[in-house]
């Protein structure tokens, strides 16, 4: 689960190492919401890949409490 959360934050690395390249190949949300609002000015599907990434990452972290307290409850 805590590799799901590191996941979402990966843009720095490909970023800098293959600018989304070649191609789209390297390409995760994070990235895609940047190249729409910044590269493409499409703010409304930048806002609606933010969006989705924030209730992805809810999501994630909700299972993982609900995870880690039914272990807590169990000791």
């Amino acid at each position: 689960m805590i590799q799901m959360i590191f996941h979402l934050n990966i843009f720095a690395e490909i970023f800098t190492t293959t600018t989304g390249g070649p191609g789209t190949q390297t390409t995760n949300l994070a990235f895609l919401v940047y190249r729409k609002a910044l590269l493409d000015f499409d703010i409304g599907g930048a806002s609606a890949g933010g969006i989705i990434s924030i209730v992805f990452a809810n999501i994630v972290a909700i299972f993982l409490l609900r995870m880690i307290a039914k272990n807590m409850n169990s000791d």
